[in-house]
């Protein structure tokens, strides 16, 4: 049985984890279509001191796990990447600007170009309402990770992405911070590991 193993990071998103658990919770048959026949959902509350993680464990099929005080973006992600089940593990934030509809899409062009790390790229044509400040930034750093390795990447720093958990241990360190994403796509780009992307659009956050 092919597992994915879905991890939200949540900090005080009481407004919106209900609507992206449910919206993940929903992709599951488009996902067995794709070839993933289990879905693990990973909700872990970053010592949030609102009611995030009170409506989080109400939800079925929701796994929760809590961090008694806030440590990070990154060390919250480790935290579930280290509890997953699954073969894939995939990830997203829980404010509504990834979508977790995509998921099923990402499972299938890792499939189909065997690859070791798909990314939800924001920057290769989808629609997006991102801020034009982080666009230019987000370009900027994709084109030097570009210019250093042999992989065109659009968008290094995307939020959304899956990856095999076999390969944690090489993609390990991994920061607490902010920064995990594009450090994660450096140490895989390090690992010659095969990272591919595909169009996602990207919504104000909730």
């Amino acid at each position: 049985m092919t597992t994915l193993s879905v991890v939200i990071p949540a900090l005080n998103e009481e407004a919106g984890i209900r609507n992206i658990v449910d919206r993940v919770l929903a992709v599951q048959p488009a996902l067995r279509d794709a070839g993933i026949e289990h879905l693990e959902l990973i909700v872990v509350d970053d010592g949030s001191t609102d009611r995030t993680a009170e409506i989080a464990a109400a939800q079925p099929g929701v796994r929760l796990l809590r961090h008694p005080a806030n440590r990070g973006y990154g060390a919250a992600l480790k935290t579930g990447f280290n509890a997953a089940q699954g073969e894939w593990i995939g990830f997203l934030d829980a404010d509504g600007t990834y979508p977790p509809e995509y998921f099923p899409q990402l499972c299938r062009t890792a499939a189909e170009e065997q690859a070791d790390i798909v990314i939800g790229s924001r920057m290769a044509g989808a629609e997006s309402q991102m801020p034009a400040v982080r666009r230019l930034g987000n370009r900027i750093f994709a084109g030097l990770v570009s210019l250093i390795s042999a992989q065109s990447i659009t968008d290094s720093a995307s939020g959304m992405r899956i990856f095999r958990k076999s390969l944690l241990e090489r993609l390990y360190p991994l920061p607490d911070g902010l920064n995990l994403t594009p450090v994660m796509s450096t140490r895989a780009l390090h690992e010659q590991l095969k990272m591919v992307e595909t169009p996602i659009p990207y919504s104000e956050r909730v």
